[in-house]
Order: C-alpha cells, then sequence, then structure tokens
C-alpha cells in the first residue's frame, strides 16, 4: 500500500480533518509566536518567515526540505480542501468551490475526507489536482488577463517570473505562452503528487522563485499585495504541470474543491515534557503583561530543578514585543517550557456577556477541559497574582473524583452575610438567594475564588464536564461571568485548598471589610497573610499602579530584573507625583451631577440605612430595577 501524506496549511487556530493520511502545519510559524495545535514550517532547514510573501509555499519548502518520505504528497488548504468522494457533481459556486458550513462528521463524510475515500481517489493516479476553473467567470479574458486585471496583483511581477523562466528553462516557454493565452486552469495551488514528481517539481520551483527575489522589489506594497510569490506559484504550477503531462504522460484525476465558511477550532495542545510535566495556565491580554512578568518570574523563582515547567499563556492581543521579552525570561531554563495561544480561537467566546473592566477573554478559562484534554492535571493561575511557593505541590494533591481544587471565596462569604445584591439575568436578588437559585448552589458557603484552580482534566473527559460548562455558559448570564459559570457547574465536587494558596492583598480596604466576616473566618485570613503560598492582587489597586497596597514588595522583587523593570518605575513614578502634598494638581475634568448627589446623599444613606440591613436591601433591589427600566 501506498504511503500519503497530504499537509492542510493553518496560520491560525482553526479545525483539523480527522484523516491520518492528512497532516496540519503551521505556516509563517517563525512569525507567529502562538501554539495553534500542530508543528510548524520553522525548524530545520525553511523559509518559515517569508511566509507573508510565499504563502503556503513555506510549508511546501518546509515538506520539501525536512519531511518523512511518503509515495505521495499533497496539499491543501485550512479552509479548501478535495472532495474525494464519488460524487463529483456537487453543485459549486461562480469560483468553482463547494460551500459547506463547517467541518463536523457529516463534511467528512460527505466529502469523503477519510483514508479509504483517499488511498481510493489516488489508486493508478500520478497526480490529482483540482477541477480546472474558468477565469471568464470573473470576466477576464485569459490567464495572462486576469492576473494583469486583478486586485492586489501587478503585472510586472509576473513578467519577472515569465523571463526567468525564459532563461533557466527556455523549453518551458511553450507551455508558458498556452496557459497565458488560455482561461482556464488549476487555482488555489492545491494538488497530489507522487514523490518524485514532487521533489522534481520543488527543485523546479524554487530554483525560479530564487531568482525572481533578484528582480522583485515592493512598492509601497500593501500585506495582500506583498503575498506576490504565492499568486505567481500558482502560474508556474500550471506551466510545469502542462510541459510534464505533455512530455510524460503522467495520469491525472481531477476533483471538486470545497470552501468552509464558517471557522471553529478543534485542536488541543499537548504536554511540553513527556514526564514530570507540571502545566501552568495563565490568562492575560497587552495591559496586564506586566503583572504575567511578574507572576511568572515568581513561579519560576520557586521551581523545582527536578520538575519541568509547562507554561501556557491563554492571551489576547499581547503585543509580540512582548512576547519576545516573556521568552527571555524563562530562556536559562532548560526544565520550562512557554507556550502562547490566542483565546479568540474560542468561537464561543465572541457573543458572551461582559461589564465592567471584565472581557469575553475572562471566559477562557472554561475553554481549559477541551484544550488540556490531553493532560491529566492543569494548573489555573490568574494574571493579578504571585507566588511565594512551588505550584508544582498542587499537583499531588488527591483529587479523587472531584472536578477541581480551588480556596473558598472569603469576599462572597462578605457578600451573603452583608446581604449584598446581585444582577444578573435572573434579576437583582440578594448573594445568598443569587447562589441558591441562579447557581443552583443548597451550599452557598461552597462558593470557591477562580484565582487559582487545579483542574482534573482526565475525570472531566470522563464525565464531558465541557459540554456542561459551554451549556451553563450560554444559558443566561451571570454576576461574576466565568467565575460563577464554575461554581455552578463545580458545584459539590470541589476539594478546598488552604487559603494560603489565595491570599487577597486587600484592595486598600484590608481594615473595613475583613474584620466584619465570621471572626473565624477573619483569623484564617490574618494567619494566611502571615506566610501567603499566593498572593491575589485582586481589585483596582493593582501594585504595578501604586506602592500603597499590602504586599507591594512581593511583586515589586519579581519585577525589577525583568525587562518591564524601566515601565515599572515609569507607572509608579507617575502614580507618586500625584500624592506630593506640596503640588497642587488641578483637573479639568468636570464633576458630574450624579456624582454630587451620590457625595452628598451617602451619609445619610449610610446613617438611615447602613449596608447590611433589610432597608438597604430593600433599597438597593429596587434601585437597581429602576436603574435598569431607564438604562436597559
Amino acid at each position: 500500500m501506498n504511503s500519503i501524506k497530504i499537509y492542510t496549511c493553518h496560520h491560525k487556530p482553526s479545525a483539523f480533518l480527522d484523516s491520518t493520511l492528512i497532516q496540519p502545519i503551521h505556516v509563517g510559524k517563525a512569525n507567529n509566536l502562538n501554539e495553534i495545535g500542530c508543528p510548524g514550517d520553522d525548524s530545520g532547514d525553511n523559509i518559515s518567515f517569508k511566509n507573508p510573501f510565499y504563502c503556503e509555499l513555506t510549508a511546501h519548502y518546509w515538506v520539501w526540505k525536512n519531511a518523512q518520505p511518503a509515495d505521495y504528497v499533497g496539499f491543501m488548504h485550512y479552509r479548501r480542501h478535495f472532495n474525494f468522494s464519488e460524487d463529483q457533481q456537487v453543485p459549486e459556486d461562480n469560483w468553482g468551490v463547494i460551500n459547506y458550513e463547517k467541518i463536523d462528521a457529516l463534511y467528512h463524510e460527505k466529502f469523503g475526507l477519510n483514508d479509504n475515500n483517499i488511498s481510493d481517489c489516488l489508486a493508478g493516479v500520478d497526480i490529482i489536482l483540482p477541477k480546472k476553473w474558468d477565469v471568464s467567470a470573473a470576466g477576464s479574458k485569459n490567464n495572462y488577463q486576469h492576473y494583469k486585471v486583478s486586485n492586489y496583483l501587478h503585472i510586472e511581477d509576473y513578467d519577472a517570473a515569465l523571463e526567468i523562466l525564459s532563461d533557466i528553462y527556455p523549453e518551458y516557454k511553450s507551455a508558458a505562452d498556452i496557459f497565458n493565452n488560455s482561461s482556464d486552469g488549476y487555482y488555489t495551488n492545491m494538488f497530489v503528487m507522487r514523490k518524485d514528481i514532487f521533489n522534481d517539481y520543488s527543485e523546479w520551483l524554487f530554483a525560479i522563485l530564487e531568482r525572481l527575489e533578484d528582480k522583485l522589489r515592493f512598492k509601497n506594497y500593501n500585506a495582500q499585495e506583498k503575498r506576490v510569490v504565492g499568486h505567481i506559484s500558482e502560474r508556474l504550477l500550471n506551466i510545469y504541470l502542462a510541459y510534464q503531462i505533455e512530455q510524460r504522460s503522467f495520469k491525472v484525476k481531477e476533483l471538486q474543491r470545497t470552501f468552509i465558511e464558517k471557522e471553529t477550532f478543534n485542536a488541543t495542545l499537548k504536554p511540553a515534557f513527556s514526564t514530570r510535566n507540571v502545566p501552568v495556565v495563565i490568562c492575560f491580554d497587552d495591559n496586564y503583561a506586566i503583572s504575567g512578568a511578574a507572576l511568572i518570574n515568581s513561579i519560576l523563582a520557586h521551581a523545582n530543578p527536578e520538575l519541568n515547567y509547562d507554561l501556557v499563556v491563554l492571551e489576547n492581543g499581547v503585543y509580540l514585543k512582548n512576547k519576545h521579552r516573556f521568552l527571555s525570561l524563562v530562556a536559562g531554563f532548560k526544565n520550562v517550557s512557554l507556550r502562547f495561544f490566542d483565546v479568540n480561537a474560542f468561537t464561543e467566546i465572541k457573543d458572551v456577556f461582559t461589564r465592567a473592566h471584565f472581557s469575553a477573554a475572562t471566559y477562557a478559562r472554561l475553554f481549559i477541559p477541551n484544550l488540556f484534554s490531553e493532560f491529566d492535571k492543569v494548573i489555573f493561575i490568574d494574571a493579578d497574582t504571585v507566588v511565594e511557593s512551588d505550584l508544582a505541590e498542587l499537583m499531588s494533591i488527591p483529587l479523587g473524583n472531584n472536578l477541581i481544587a480551588a480556596v473558598k471565596d472569603i469576599v462572597m462569604e462578605g457578600f451573603v452575610l452583608f446581604g449584598a445584591m446581585s444582577q444578573s439575568s435572573d434579576g437583582v436578588m440578594p448573594a445568598k438567594e443569587y447562589l441558591e437559585s441562579s447557581l443552583g448552589m443548597d451550599n452557598p458557603d461552597g462558593y470557591f475564588q477562580a484565582g487559582i484552580l487545579v483542574f482534573n482534566i482526565a475525570q472531566m473527559n470522563q464525565e464531558n464536564t465541557f459540554s456542561s460548562l459551554m451549556d451553563a455558559m450560554k444559558s443566561k448570564t451571570y454576576w461574576f461571568l466565568d467565575q460563577d459559570i464554575m461554581n455552578k457547574v463545580f458545584h459539590g465536587r470541589v476539594h478546598y485548598l488552604p487559603m494560603e494558596w489565595n491570599v487577597y492583598h486587600g484592595n486598600g480596604n484590608t481594615e473595613d471589610f475583613f474584620p466584619n466576616l465570621p471572626f473565624k473566618t477573619y483569623m484564617n485570613f490574618l494567619e494566611a497573610r502571615r506566610d501567603p503560598k499566593m498572593i491575589h492582587f485582586a481589585g483596582e489597586n493593582k501594585p504595578w499602579n501604586t506602592r500603597r497596597v499590602d504586599f507591594f514588595d512581593n511583586y515589586h522583587k519579581n519585577i525589577v530584573n525583568t525587562p518591564w523593570a524601566y515601565e515599572a518605575y515609569e507607572r509608579l513614578i507617575g502614580t507618586a507625583v500625584s500624592h506630593v502634598p506640596t503640588v497642587q494638581l488641578v483637573s479639568n475634568t468636570p464633576v458630574l451631577l450624579q456624582t454630587k448627589l451620590k457625595r452628598a446623599l451617602m451619609p445619610m444613606l449610610n446613617k438611615w440605612a447602613p449596608i447590611g440591613t433589610s432597608r438597604r436591601n430593600f433599597m438597593t433591589k429596587y434601585y437597581y430595577k429602576v436603574r435598569r427600566a431607564i438604562l436597559g
């Protein structure tokens, strides 16, 4: 039986096909530090950095130079595939492709994207190509004119390639003329070839492209125009095939092409180390890069050299400059891997409910059971934290059939005690009622804080917990967003960690809120603060913005020797100036009328209806109802 390897080219997180004969490859990996769940084209002899200009040819080059030999080699795209089924009469659009909504089981079945169908298609065939498409469908007279009039293409670039072709391969000039004057051709750089043909074509193609680099000159080209080499290679493939088919009488089979309309993601990440792997997941955007740096530095400071630390940042718009900075932090540690993954791959979070400073990315924690399904356990930790102990300690905690390990939330305990009012799609109600009715918690005291979590992935895989999380996320809106969703789904299946694993820094009100908690809780809080294993800078007063917070030094010692040190001092100097008593700072920002009224009325309100009283709760409930009626 012939060996077959068909590569699908992916430049971002997307859905992979199931066939064992199809291998996804991350094109342009050298320019993108994010993981997408498959190997990249940036190892060995490669031209990965040229991807913005060469498009899928960077994968072609890598396979030619590095891949294990196969009897047949081919390429498809992440959204364009061959129809390997027997039915080659499926209706097509004007561009010669079959449109289909998304990659799913039915898609695989309908278009024969399985080992048997692919193997059968190649039986007795030298080359598989897409059905020819006629450029007259786009209003063009022939292939040459189609290039000339197409958006983002410049005919002088193609002319340069034709001139080089005539110079080094003059025998192909007639084939080039025939193709250029014809109105149809094989487009989209998709093919499956015998290995010997592929090697010959690669040698021929890249010899031309190497010479073409000497001729090309971008004249203020935009990103689309810079894809010129990829576009030219589509035409060169046709010229090569026209000549070789005539000379060598290759047996060619043409297949329909499909196009996927809806982008989805179905890949998973694999452990970075095969043994003693300690997976740690963090989530932040570029605004929290400085806090993420302090956290990662603190993890490194307490890491066990006998263990391997697999750090994965679920990122949302972290600048490439900062990604390189992060990689420099771990560069000297052979037992540390740092990877990035774009949370926007999770299409389900695009329409989720957000409020205040929370973004849709906060829901990324819910996708950990799916993205890390090949792990047994995974530690998640918030970016606005630092650790004073080895996170690997959490991996040895026996979870049994519990789904998660976490620390109880003493702030929520206070909300329940003081009668704080929740707001969700279920309406406005006291915290205790919300936890019981909206989250279905028969024991509201079991509510946990999601700043540090240990996911029991193996157990979640058995129970398909990810589906439960998605169902809960889509069912309604929540007070504390994804944290409430996890409390709803995991309730009764939580292993509670000691409080020192999630110590609040107090947010500037250490002496206001916490002393009013039950005395035992307050004592546990004070004891945990004496020797914290993790410090959580929850709230608006962050140590990277002000020195006037508890545990500032724990943050500062972890940032001073990083590439963010200068930025850290700049931030603090800025806030320090605003606190200099000898300088009168004048603000031109007008005070809103409602703010003036609130400042005037709050003292009287607090006296007449103190926080936590039934009178205050009654007023708060109807205040929110009126506010929602007015503001929507």
